[in-house]
């Protein structure tokens, strides 16, 4: 059983998250691509002679690193790990709790007003009320 609750539960979490696991593996294979695609330049740029090629080949890779390591830590601060991430709680703070108090006290009005409807007496009849209520009737009638 526990077993079973371990897949459910890590199931949930890649479908929460496949957007961010998806990014995070797209940053981590690119980092890895431009420092392969940077040493074949180099020796590209070795084997024609154009040396000073080199330092902007490093600066193109630099600069694709930084980028890609930004994308992967913008995933990792967005992955979520509850039923709110940290990001959408910050959010929610910020936007303020008011937001939460009028739909709270909106959703109580919609409770209250539906007990309404059972505090009134006609509702709460029973079968044996309403059939004594109809031999009062005929008794009367009579």
């Amino acid at each position: 059983m526990y077993h079973y609750l371990k897949w459910a539960a890590l199931s949930l979490f890649f479908r929460r998250n496949l957007r961010y696991l998806l990014l995070m593996l797209v940053s981590m294979i690119g980092i890895y691509a431009a420092d392969g695609i940077y040493h074949d330049l180099v020796d590209y740029a070795i084997a024609t002679g154009r040396k000073g090629l080199i330092l902007y080949f490093l600066a193109g890779k630099w600069v694709l690193v930084i980028l890609l390591s930004i994308l992967f830590v913008y995933s990792v601060m967005h992955l979520g790990f509850g039923k709110e991430s940290v990001v959408a709680k910050k959010e929610k703070k910020k936007r303020g709790e008011k937001v939460d108090d009028k739909k709270a006290k909106a959703q109580k009005e919609l409770v209250m007003q539906r007990l309404e409807k059972f505090k009134s007496k006609g509702r709460l009849k029973r079968r044996s009320d309403l059939v004594l209520e109809r031999l009062e009737q005929e008794r009367k009638k009579r």
